[in-house]
């Protein structure tokens, strides 16, 4: 009866604290809020990582319009430059004065607040 009452002890004892049956209803509450709230979290770290895409999609479209933008900008730049050559001499070699003088012209034809051009 001894050997009994070793083996049917241990295992009772561990069982009353882990299942305890009572305590089980007061925790379904509380497990089904806790659910509640993680899938509102879960739908909000969706809703942030769209609304990350979206603004990371709209910078790089911003990104290659300014690249573009500046590209043109050279392109006509050089258009400038190279008419300015065409009319002012037949070679296209041009001192480093003519260079800065082509340089200051076309940076007053731009700036808005510059002297005005010469028309000759």
């Amino acid at each position: 009866s001894g050997f009994r009452g070793s083996t049917s002890s241990p295992p009772q004892k561990p069982s009353g604290p882990l299942g305890d049956p009572p305590g089980t209803p007061p925790l379904a509450p509380v497990l089904q809020l806790l659910r509640n709230q993680l899938q509102e979290k879960d739908a909000l770290i969706r809703h942030l990582e769209n609304d990350w895409e979206r603004s990371r999609a709209q910078q790089e479209r911003e990104e290659r319009l300014l690249v573009t933008a500046w590209y043109n900008m050279g392109l006509a730049l050089q258009q400038h430059e190279g008419d300015m050559a065409a009319r002012g001499g037949g070679s296209g070699a041009r001192s480093f004065l003519a260079q800065q003088r082509l340089a200051t012209a076309a940076r007053r034809a731009r700036a808005p607040h510059g002297r005005a051009t010469s028309s000759s």
